[in-house]
């Protein structure tokens, strides 16, 4: 029973480091946050499932998808650049901020973005999914997922409260700072991809 809080601890403690650092899923959620804590929360839930999804396909098919994974270097490019851009004229364009886009819509764009992130699909394909699951087992991957769950939760609702005690000027810095932050992700991705090719 010990071992198995044990695993599970390690498991919520490398979720964190997982799901803290400052990226274009986090970005996203930032952004989707100050429209409504569900509206960002839904864009995590989004991006956890794909986290499932790819755990689920490297247990199984990590040998297939490995053959073709190069090419969601380039899809990966195109999915960050709309989701950009969606920020941006929302960012500067009020009238098309999107606020009655749902959040079920939110929770696909999480989704799609997750499995086409290059980064996050090879974490899971090659030692870092494929050792975490075997090393650690099952224990690990269930605190793995829930401190994922505590921070797509926590996240951003922190960042709706920051909006609404900082106003428009915190609400506008977000969306922009998360806007160019994917792009900045995108145009890295398109060089490796790129510098791959050569």
């Amino acid at each position: 029973m010990l071992q198995q809080f044990y695993d599970f601890a390690l498991g919520m403690a490398f979720g964190f480091l997982l799901a803290a650092p400052p990226g274009p899923m986090n970005a996203l959620i930032a952004a989707e946050a100050t429209r409504s804590p569900i509206h960002g929360t839904s864009v995590g839930l989004g991006a956890m499932s794909a986290d499932g999804i790819l755990m689920v396909i490297t247990y199984f098919f990590s040998r297939v998808l490995g053959y073709y994974a190069h090419y969601l270097y380039f899809v990966g490019f195109a999915v960050m650049i709309y989701l950009a851009v969606s920020i941006l004229r929302s960012t500067f364009s009020p009238r098309n901020s999107g606020s009655n886009r749902s959040p079920f819509l939110n929770y696909f764009m999480g989704v799609s973005m997750g499995l086409t992130n290059p980064y996050q699909v090879f974490w899971w394909l090659t030692a870092g999914g494929l050792s975490f699951m075997s090393i650690f087992g099952i224990f690990s991957v269930v605190g793995l997922f829930t401190a994922i769950l505590i921070w797509v939760l926590v996240f951003p609702y922190a960042v709706y409260v920051g909006k609404v005690y900082g106003g428009s000027r915190v609400d506008f810095a977000v969306k922009l700072i998360s806007a160019l932050g994917i792009m900045a992700f995108a145009i890295y991705i398109l060089a490796n991809a790129l510098w791959l090719l050569t």
